[in-house]
């Protein structure tokens, strides 16, 4: 019976330690079942060459889903000013979990951040001859983290981009595709 209850001690002895490193953990590699659903663009921050007033137009939500062949897939729908654009990005997975490889052979970066509804995703890659670093702080919520967000300019620092150009874009419904008859 000793045996018993000093097995079973011990069992939640490293469970508890367990989950004690997993809160301590702050930021994880995302996986995609953890990343599919509904997020907003909290902010971002890079060196794409986007004029300074386009910065701050309103983003939707995106979506990650599951494709028809069972890719992990990025989806925003993008108001345009004649009509609803929906924007598809498939997203293959590697060998490291958190590294993602677009159709354009870009490599993008996720991780989770503790509370794990919100996620850092981040690119650099050559496009055009010219070096392009994207950061962007993603929630499943509009809800304000300030742990969240001062990880988020912490990253940025560290990658060497610029803390005083993040940009929180604001807000946007997503537009709606008409509906084939």
């Amino acid at each position: 019976m000793r045996l018993l209850l000093l097995t079973v001690g011990l069992s939640l002895l490293s469970v508890a330690r367990a989950q004690e490193e997993e809160e301590d953990n702050v930021v994880v590699p995302a996986h995609p079942q953890k990343l599919l659903g509904k997020w907003y663009i909290i902010c971002w921050a890079g060196t794409i060459p986007i004029p300074r007033e386009k910065r701050q137009e309103p983003l939707p939500p995106f979506h990650f889903v599951v494709s028809h062949n069972g890719q992990l897939q990025f989806r925003m729908h993008i108001r345009k000013p004649s009509r609803c654009q929906l924007l598809k990005l498939p997203f293959s997975t590697s060998q490291t979990p958190g590294n993602y490889t677009t159709w354009w052979k870009h490599l993008i970066f996720i991780w989770l951040l503790t509370p794990r509804s919100y996620g850092v995703a981040y690119f650099e890659d050559k496009m055009n001859n010219q070096e392009i670093n994207m950061m962007m702080l993603f929630s499943r919520t509009l809800d304000e983290d300030p742990g969240a967000l001062s990880l988020f300019q912490e990253f940025v620092k560290r990658k060497g981009l610029n803390e005083t150009e993040i940009t929180a874009p604001p807000q946007a419904e997503a537009c709606e595709l008409p509906r084939e008859s």
